[in-house]
């Protein structure tokens, strides 16, 4: 895929750019501030605009008491609140958010104006569930850094599996494609491990330690791409890479610094329709859109306490089968193609959603209607560190249709 770079961004440092926006009348939540936000910022065409935000239960719009509040630590008809949120996955209007303080993966339906909990208690018991995929079919596979395991809900958020991975190892993200189940492993030995979906067995790893494309020093995020190819973001080395399904590489791109194609610490990474590639960096925090060819498009995000700004940008994700719940948020003219959701583990604005489209040919917002996010400093990150825990049996999981995730 060929997009061309925005004009006005790759130039300049990230903490300088001046980010402008738009606000809409739509629900309740991400209302605070006047006019809408848009990406990037004019002359450049809006591709992305801010839509609404989350903490909790309060943005849902419906009254307290759903939450367990002893597992979620608030005061009884108190609405609760996510404390430490890193990966993050939606479906169907419904955002999944793993809380890695409070150990459980936290459901924030905002279709059905509702909120539930996964993991608090029995065999898929959490213990520091740090991101997680859903497929087609409504499975949720998480990525367990503290049971070092990937625990499987089904499409009712019930346990359904526990999937083993080679000893020793370190949980750090998931994503499915097809059958096949690929788990980032982030130990002393850093590699890919393919799994059967279906069964947890083994059928194939690849990667290691090391500089040269195809290896990982520490590896923090990975997706597979619609069309099967597997993106990794590695921290310590400041680079995403495409790989093929094999291992094989295809380029590794990026550098440590803090312009748009370099990073500070390059952490969720999710790849789209269309071939864009969203990588969270939660030391500029902002979450940069790459394409598929191994080039910077543009960001979205920045520092900062108002919506539409991130705060340590930890895990992103991407859905079009929720549309039609953000809708009401969307500029009327502004044509969607699908949501991103972004996580950041602290601030008031720790789930924000955004959606990416375009404006038709020629169409110009008004002044008027934009605001702009203040630019301050970027804050300095907390590192998680896992725990053990043995695993359960597992019934089967029916096999999953052909095509992408």
């Amino acid at each position: 895929m060929r997009w061309p770079i925005p004009s006005r961004e790759s130039p300049l440092l990230v903490a300088s750019l001046l980010l402008l926006a738009a606000c809409e009348s739509a629900p309740s939540a991400g209302k605070s501030a006047s006019g809408r936000l848009f990406f990037p910022a004019p002359p450049d065409p809006p591709r992305v605009q801010f839509l609404t935000s989350a903490s909790g239960a309060a943005e849902l719009s419906e009254k307290a008491s759903a939450f367990d509040s002893f597992v979620l630590g608030s005061d009884a008809g108190a609405k609760p609140r996510l404390n430490k949120p890193f990966g993050l996955a939606a479906r169907n209007g419904s955002v999944y958010v793993c809380d890695t303080q409070d150990a459980i993966v936290v459901r924030l339906d905002f279709a059905a104006k509702k909120h539930s909990i996964l993991g608090a208690s029995g065999e898929g018991r959490l213990k520091k569930p740090i991101n997680l995929a859903i497929d087609p079919l409504g499975y949720k596979f998480v990525a367990d850094v503290g049971r070092n395991e990937v625990v499987v809900f089904g499409p009712d958020d019930q346990f359904v599996a526990v999937h083993k991975l080679p000893q020793p190892c370190r949980v750090v993200d998931v994503d499915v494609f097809e059958n096949e189940l690929y788990v980032l492993d982030n130990d002393s030995t850093p590699q890919v491990v393919v799994l059967d979906r279906s069964s947890g067995a083994v059928l194939r790893t690849f990667g290691g330690r090391g500089n040269e494309a195809g290896k990982f020093n520490a590896p923090a995020g990975l997706s597979v791409s619609p069309d099967g190819h597997i993106y990794v973001s590695d921290a310590v080395s400041c680079r995403i890479q495409k790989l093929r399904r094999d291992g094989t590489a295809e380029w590794s791109k990026g550098s440590q610094g803090f312009q748009i194609g370099q990073f500070g610490r390059p952490r969720g990474i999710r790849a789209a329709p269309g071939g864009v590639i969203y990588v969270a960096d939660a030391a500029t925090e902002i979450v940069q859109l790459w394409n598929d060819e191994g080039r910077p498009l543009m960001h979205l995000g920045g520092p900062g306490g108002d919506p539409g700004a991130l705060v340590l940008p930890s895990g992103v994700a991407v859905d079009a089968t929720s549309l039609p719940t953000f809708r009401p948020y969307l500029h009327p003219d502004f044509e969607a193609e699908y949501l991103i959701f972004v996580a950041s583990q602290f601030g008031n604005h720790m789930v924000s959603v955004y959606a990416f489209g375009k404006f038709p040919e020629g169409y110009q917002l008004r002044p008027a209607e934009l605001r702009t996010i203040p630019i301050i400093p970027p804050s300095s990150e907390t590192l998680i560190t896992p725990t053990e825990e043995p695993p359960p049996k597992h019934p089967p999981i029916p096999e999953a249709p052909k095509g992408g995730s």
